[in-house]
C-alpha cells in the first residue's frame, strides 16, 4: 500500500526484539550435526555480546528469540569510569557511570520511547547494540559494535547517533519504496482506466510476450534511471523476493482502487439522498450473464450523473431473480430504497410487467420509485416494427446488407471498391446492426453519398471478361434493384428519416436530458415523419 506520511517511533518492537519482548515462536535455532538429518541441536549465543560468534546460526537465533539486554543492575556499579575536572585550579576526582536514563529517549513529537536495541554487560561494564554488533562488518570500526562503549560523558550523543542512524535507513528505505509504488501506481491507474489487459503470455521483463504492464514499466524505465536499476535488480527475481513487480501486486491495487471508487459513489448518493436505479443484463466474453446496476441522481452542485456501480453474475432472468439481485445491491452498499424516485429499463415483460415485473416489485418496496421505459430502446423499437411493417421497407435493409455482404466477401472486391472510392467523403458500405440503428444511418448515409460509385463498381464486375459467373450474377442483381425506380425513392427516404432518427437517439442517450426533453424530441419527430408524407414528388424528383 502507498504510505502518504510516516510518523517513526524507534523501539523494540520495530527494530528487534528483546528477551522482555519476544517472538512468540518456540522454533529453536538448529544445526546439523554430521549426515543425519534427525540429529539436530540448539546453539544458543553466549549471553556476553563481547562473545558473540557472528554467524548466521547466531543472527537466526536472536532474532526468534531475542536477547537480554542486562538491566537487573540498578546500580551499574561494574560501569564505574574514574575522572578528573579542574574547578578553581583545584583538580577534582569523581565517577561517571551508566544509567537507566540513557536507555530513554523522547522523540520529536515529546514520545518517551525506549531504547532496546542496546545491551549492557555487567562484566566489562559496557554497552553495545545488538543489531550494529549482529549485522555489522567485523572489519570496520565502530564502538557499539565491536568493541563495546563506556564514555560516558558522550553517552547520549553517542546514542542519539544510533537513532538517528536507525532513522535514516528507515526513512531511506521507506522514500525508496515509495518512489517505486509511485510507479507501479501510475501505470495501474492508466491501464485500469481504459479497460486495458494487464498480464500477457508471461510476467517477465525483456521477454517480447509479456503484457502491457510489463512493456509500460520497460517504457518508462527508458526515461527513468531509479525504475531502470530497480528492475535491473529486482526483475525476474521470482516467487520470494520483494520486488512490487508481479501481477499480484497491481491485482491487489486495482482492488483497492476499485474499492475506492465504489465508495465515493457510494458517498456521492448517500449526499445526493434520492437516485434512480438502470439496469440491464448482457452475457460477458465467456458467455455469462452480467447484471449490470447504474444509479443515476443529481450532485449536489445540481450536476445529473449516472454512475455504474458493479455487476451481478448469474442473477437470472426472472423478476424475482432481478429484483432480489437489486436489493442485495442496495442493502450491502446502506442505501434506502425508500429513497428511490426512479427505474428504467427495456421493454422486456420480465422488467416492465405491470403487475409480475421488475418494476412492479420496486414499486411495491417504494411507491415513489417511477417507471420510465428506456428513451432510446423505445425508440429502436419503434424503429424496428416500422421497417418491419411494410414489405418494401423490410427489402430496402435487406438490400443495403447485401450490398455490404457482397463487397466484404473477398479481399479482391473489397479493393475494387476502394478504387472507386479514393475520392469520396464516406469511403465504404457499412454493416447493419439489429440493435444499433446509427448503424442503419452509416449504411443507408454511404449508399446515398455514394451512388455513382458504386454503381461503376458493380458495374466492372458485369464487364470484366475473367469474372466468375456468380460474381458476374451477383452484380446484376445488385444493378437491377439499384436502377429501379423504388430503390431510388427509398434511398433519398430513409437517408433523411434515419439521419434525424439517429440524431434524436444520440439525445436519448445523454446523462444531462431530463422527462421533458425527451417528449419534446419524440414530439418533434413525429410530426417530422408526418410532414414527409406529404412529400412523395420531392423525393422522386430527388
Amino acid at each position: 500500500m502507498l504510505i502518504s506520511s510516516i510518523n517513526i517511533d524507534i523501539n523494540a518492537d520495530e527494530l528487534f526484539p528483546t528477551a522482555n519482548n519476544s517472538l512468540n515462536i518456540d522454533l529453536p535455532l538448529t544445526s546439523v550435526i554430521g549426515d543425519n538429518m534427525d540429529e539436530q541441536t540448539t546453539i544458543i549465543p553466549n549471553e556476553d555480546p563481547a562473545l558473540w560468534d557472528l554467524n548466521e546460526n547466531t543472527r537466526d537465533y536472536i532474532t526468534l528469540n531475542g536477547f537480554d539486554q542486562n538491566l537487573k543492575d540498578t546500580n551499574f556499579s561494574s560501569s564505574k569510569t574514574l575522572c578528573t575536572k579542574v574547578i578553581r585550579g583545584t583538580k577534582k576526582s569523581y565517577y561517571r557511570s551508566f544509567h537507566q536514563n540513557f536507555i530513554k529517549t523522547k522523540l520529536i513529537n515529546g514520545k518517551e520511547v525506549k531504547r532496546n536495541c542496546i545491551v549492557y554487560f555487567n562484566s566489562t561494564g559496557k554497552i553495545y547494540c545488538a543489531p550494529c554488533r549482529l549485522f555489522n562488518d567485523t572489519n570496520s570500526v565502530n564502538t557499539f559494535a565491536n568493541f563495546g562503549f563506556c564514555n560516558w560523558k558522550k553517552c547520549e550523543e553517542k546514542l542519539r547517533r544510533i537513532d538517528s542512524q536507525l532513522i535514516l535507513q528507515v526513512e531511506t528505505k521507506i522514500k525508496y519504496w515509495k518512489e517505486v509504488l509511485t510507479r507501479i501506481v501510475a501505470v495501474v491507474k492508466s491501464l485500469s482506466c481504459r479497460g486495458l489487459s494487464f498480464r500477457g503470455h508471461n510476467d517477465k521483463f525483456g521477454s517480447t510476450h509479456s503484457g502491457n504492464f510489463i512493456i509500460c514499466l520497460e517504457l518508462i524505465a527508458e526515461f527513468d534511471p531509479f525504475l531502470a536499476n530497480h528492475i535491473s535488480k529486482f526483475g525476474n527475481k521470482g516467487k520470494g523476493n520483494t520486488s512490487y513487480l508481479s501481477f499480484s501486486v497491481y491485482e491487489k491495487f486495482i482492488e483497492m482502487m476499485g474499492e475506492k471508487v465504489k465508495n465515493t459513489i457510494i458517498n456521492e448518493i448517500k449526499n445526493a439522498k434520492y437516485f434512480w436505479i438502470v439496469v440491464d443484463s448482457t452475457p460477458d466474453i465467456s458467455h455469462m450473464d452480467q447484471l449490470a446496476c447504474i444509479f443515476r441522481y443529481v450532485k449536489t452542485n445540481g450536476e445529473p450523473v449516472e454512475r455504474f456501480l458493479q455487476f451481478i453474475a448469474n442473477s437470472g432472468h426472472k423478476s424475482e431473480d432481478l429484483a432480489d439481485a437489486i436489493f442485495m445491491v442496495i442493502g450491502e452498499n446502506e442505501l434506502d430504497i425508500k429513497n428511490c424516485r426512479g427505474q428504467s429499463y427495456d421493454n422486456a415483460s420480465n422488467m416492465s410487467g405491470v403487475y409480475s415485473g421488475l418494476q412492479a416489485r420496486i414499486k411495491g418496496a417504494c411507491p415513489y420509485a417511477i417507471f420510465v421505459p428506456c428513451a432510446a430502446h423505445s425508440l429502436n423499437l419503434v424503429g424496428e416494427y416500422a421497417v418491419n411493417f411494410y414489405k418494401l421497407g423490410t427489402e430496402f435493409f435487406n438490400f443495403l446488407q447485401a450490398l455490404y455482404i457482397f463487397f466484404s466477401a473477398s479481399t479482391y472486391r473489397w479493393e475494387i471498391l476502394s478504387d472507386y472510392l479514393t475520392n469520396s467523403k464516406n469511403k465504404t458500405v457499412k454493416r447493419l446492426s439489429d440493435t444499433q440503428w446509427a448503424a442503419r444511418h452509416e449504411g443507408c448515409s454511404s449508399l446515398s453519398q455514394n451512388w455513382t460509385e458504386l454503381l461503376k463498381a458493380l458495374n466492372s464486375f458485369v464487364e470484366n471478361l475473367m469474372e466468375n459467373s456468380k460474381t458476374k450474377c451477383e452484380s446484376t442483381g445488385l444493378i437491377k434493384k439499384m436502377n429501379s425506380l423504388e430503390m431510388c425513392i427509398l434511398v433519398t427516404f430513409w437517408n433523411d428519416i434515419l439521419e434525424r432518427f439517429n440524431s434524436t437517439s444520440k439525445k436519448l442517450q445523454t446523462v444531462e436530458i431530463d422527462l421533458t426533453i425527451v417528449i419534446n424530441l419524440y414530439t418533434s419527430l413525429i410530426h417530422y415523419v408526418t410532414d414527409l408524407r406529404n412529400t412523395f414528388s420531392h423525393y422522386e424528383k430527388i
